[in-house]
């Protein structure tokens, strides 16, 4: 087989196999087990964990950050470490110098976020995809994962406020995935000719992009002073 239709027919497994991952939305399915109601039908109608934590209490939401954090991690392993050698298996050749893995690490990432956001299983309406951000750059860079989750647990403690702290979290992604990329080996293909860290870097910002935009509706909350802090009941 030759490179490009294998390289064309592993990305668009690996696409639509994240995708899937992601479609599966945890807030969903454990606030039917724990609450027996539909988490998008109560609060701000947003399918992640801050929305479980007022709707069905904490272990649910507990459970939900976990698993979401999981999957976006599954994803991109999948993706970094079966993609590449699966296209040197289909054209017969060695591909460790030739293809970065980082390249499906990314893609896995970007459809998996998509699909926890909008979730084939769920009429396409899901969360906003914090936790599984968190837990797929956790395992593209763990540095860059883990100055987010400081960030973003600094200012949840100052502000109270989950909608404000995620998206600047998210936002610092692009640029210490930029500052923190390094790579021992040179690789002879080139996505679209873009260097390595840029590439990087353009689909950290798709990332935090999608993060700000699923916020629109938090953020005019917030500057009407309407935005709901964040409480822990005793659920």
């Amino acid at each position: 087989m030759s490179f490009g239709l294998a390289f064309t027919l592993v990305s668009i497994a690996v696409m639509i196999i994240s995708y899937l991952i992601g479609s599966v939305n945890f807030a969903i399915i454990f606030t039917n087990h724990y609450a027996h109601t539909d988490v998008r039908e109560h609060g701000s109608g947003n399918a992640g964990m801050t929305n479980v934590l007022r709707t069905a209490g904490k272990l649910p939401a507990i459970l939900t950050f976990v698993c979401d954090f999981a999957k976006g991690a599954v994803a991109v392993l999948l993706g970094k470490y079966l993609a590449v050698p699966l296209i040197g298996y289909l054209t017969a050749s060695d591909m460790s110098t030739v293809i970065n893995p980082i390249y499906f690490a990314y893609v896995a990432g970007l459809f998996c976020l998509l699909g926890h956001i909008y979730p084939v299983f769920f009429s396409f309406r899901g969360g906003k995809g914090v936790a599984s951000l968190a837990g797929l750059m956790m395992v593209i860079d763990w540095r860059v994962s883990t100055l987010a989750i400081a960030i973003f647990a600094i200012l949840v403690l100052i502000t109270k406020i989950v909608s404000i702290s995620s998206v600047i979290a998210c936002g610092t992604g692009p640029f210490t995935a930029y500052l923190f990329y390094s790579s021992d080996v040179t690789y002879s293909f080139t996505l679209f000719g873009l260097d390595q860290r840029i590439f990087v870097t353009i689909f950290a910002g798709c990332f935090a992009l999608l993060i700000l935009i699923k916020h629109i509706p938090n953020l005019k909350r917030l500057v009407k002073g309407e935005e709901r802090k964040l409480k822990f009941g005793k659920k």
